[in-house]
């Protein structure tokens, strides 16, 4: 079943009139190859030999991947756009918990803005000698935030339902085929995906270390800090004492400038232009980190791909907010090794709806959701958020879906596993790609000390942690 675009798109003057183009700022990281798919499972050697001694791995050059590459006064205060929940720490389901979360959870490894695997709770890696399995050494000082050392074991106990290693947490499953603990620094994991030069999944935010405590609702992570909330704010304290408080969202966010905040991300083209006329801020752009697709259970055959001039006129004149057309190549396409289940199909007699749905905390779908009626393509457009929008997508009652897509996922072949699982009645060859988003950093003049990470992470340097 295939998506059918009208050739409309392809040709029709939008009703929107075009935006400027965007304020120059500091350059966005170059774009790298997406990680290869995985090969088959293969199974790992036991017991695997302790590893040599490793060469050093190079820390991430702060200059190459600094926001802000003058020295300044440290970030303070931070607002944010979204809601942060603690219940999902620490997997982020928006921008503005991803940047909490950097600030007080690791994983093992982390991937620069450059794309180059930098140490993170684990100090060295190699490939084992038959060159199936990673032997990764934690940092000698590994620690919670509470002191508690972190050593090979508790990655196993964590990563594991079981605590030895034998039935992995379902979401350690997706990227993780095998963990053993070889000494008390030492783990050999076997990754679903097979990648010869660096253990790239080990940054997904899937496979970072925490430890749930009872009393509060932060779980502890590795990094120096301790978070606690009210309804104003969050806080991250420092074991040195610094801290950073986190504003809470509410309402517009031109707002949320006049609060003596040193940082906010945003696409909100209203608090942007704002921040435009505000001579102690300016505006930062930031990589291209995620891709606005359409997903249709409707189609008959593989759709055709839009022009570069579709997309773009998509991007200009409908979205507001800093877009750009989709530009490929698109990480879901060419995954012949990658295991996904053919798609489900529909029941004799089955009619789809006459709506388009998209998740309404996702302002360039709306806006995409919305343009696409105005073509007359659907009837209307309906915002959906939570378990309304995974039950009505596995559904696949509706004419069609705007969906937001990682732009290049740590694991590509994971993650359309899990889109595929969230909609059953998918085939991948007829997702169309549309546009790319992106945030823009506003900071106040004078202020530096923020690293971006691969995967559009912010860590704030003002403290005493940032590694």
């Amino acid at each position: 079943m295939k998506v059918i675009l009208a050739c409309c798109l392809l040709a029709t003057t939008w009703a929107c009139a075009s935006r400027a183009a965007p304020p120059a700022g500091v350059p966005s990281p170059p774009t790298s190859k997406p990680p290869v798919p995985p090969s088959p499972p293969v199974t790992v050697p036991e017991p695997v030999p302790p590893p040599v001694s490793p060469a050093p791995r190079p820390e991430p050059i702060a200059s190459e991947c600094a926001l802000i590459s003058e020295p300044g006064l440290s970030i303070a205060t931070v607002a944010l756009g979204e809601t942060v929940s603690a219940a999902n720490a620490p997997r982020p389901s928006n921008e503005s918990e991803r940047l909490v979360f950097r600030q007080l959870y690791e994983t093992l490894v982390r991937v620069d803005c450059q794309g180059r695997v930098v140490p993170g709770l684990a100090s060295s890696w190699r490939r084992s000698i038959d060159g199936r399995t990673w032997i990764v050494t934690i940092r000698p000082d590994a620690r919670f935030s509470d002191g508690t050392p972190v050593t090979s074991a508790t990655v196993v106990g964590l990563w594991s339902r079981d605590g030895v290693g034998g039935d992995l947490q379902p979401h350690v499953d997706r990227l993780v085929q095998s963990i053993i603990a070889v000494d008390g620094e030492t783990l050999a994991i076997q990754l679903r995906s097979e990648r010869p030069d660096a253990p790239f999944a080990l940054a997904h935010t899937n496979l970072a270390i925490v430890k749930p405590i009872g009393g509060t609702s932060w779980p502890l992570g590795t990094r120096s800090a301790q978070a606690s909330s009210d309804r104003a704010a969050i806080t991250i304290t420092t074991a040195r004492g610094a801290s950073v408080r986190f504003l809470a969202a509410r309402g517009d966010q031109r707002d949320l400038l006049d609060q003596s905040v040193d940082l906010l991300l945003t696409r909100d083209r209203a608090a942007l232009d704002y921040a435009a006329t505000l001579p102690h801020f300016q505006s930062i752009p930031l990589a291209w980190q995620r891709t606005e697709v359409l997903l249709s259970p409707s189609s008959a055959q593989k759709s055709p791909a839009l022009t570069d001039a579709a997309r773009q006129t998509l991007a200009t004149d409908a979205v507001r907010g800093e877009a750009r057309g989709a530009a490929g190549p698109f990480w879901w396409q060419g995954l012949a090794d990658c295991e996904i289940a053919p798609p489900r199909a529909h029941a004799a007699g089955w009619r789809p709806s006459n709506r388009v749905v998209y998740d309404t905390t996702d302002g360039a779908a709306r806006d995409l959701a919305e343009r696409l009626v105005g073509l007359a393509r659907y009837q209307r457009a309906t915002g959906l958020a939570g378990e309304a929008l995974a039950l009505a997508r596995r559904g696949g009652g509706d004419a069609a879906y705007v969906m937001s897509f990682d732009s290049h996922p740590f694991d590509p072949c994971s993650e359309l596993q899990v889109v595929v699982e969230g909609a059953p009645w998918l085939d991948p060859e007829t997702i169309v790609p549309l546009v790319d988003t992106r945030l823009r950093a506003i900071v106040r003049r004078g202020y530096s000390g923020v690293v971006s990470d691969w995967d559009g992470g912010l860590l704030i340097a003002g403290g005493d942690d940032p590694r």
